[in-house]
């Protein structure tokens, strides 16, 4: 894969990354983009699994260094 596409999906998981640290209430963010940036880091089901993992491949990131991170700092709620 050529570098610019490499990067474009590094952007992707940027930008995921991005809507995850979103405020949580704020007049300018809606919170639902928040939590499905969560759930999708996480890779909360199978799903979400699938997508991320291509998206990984693609951006030469390891897959799980991007969930567990995520599922430290994005925690399910109780």
């Amino acid at each position: 894969m050529v570098l610019a596409e490499r990067k474009l999906w590094r952007a992707v998981l940027q930008q995921a990354y991005d809507d995850a640290e979103l405020a949580p209430f704020t007049d300018d963010t809606d919170p639902e983009e928040r939590v499905r940036a969560c759930s999708y880091l996480r890779a909360d089901n199978a799903t979400e699994l699938e997508n991320l993992s291509q998206v990984c491949e693609f951006a030469d990131v390891p897959l799980d260094r991007v969930v567990n991170f995520a599922r430290r700092r994005y925690p399910l709620a109780a």
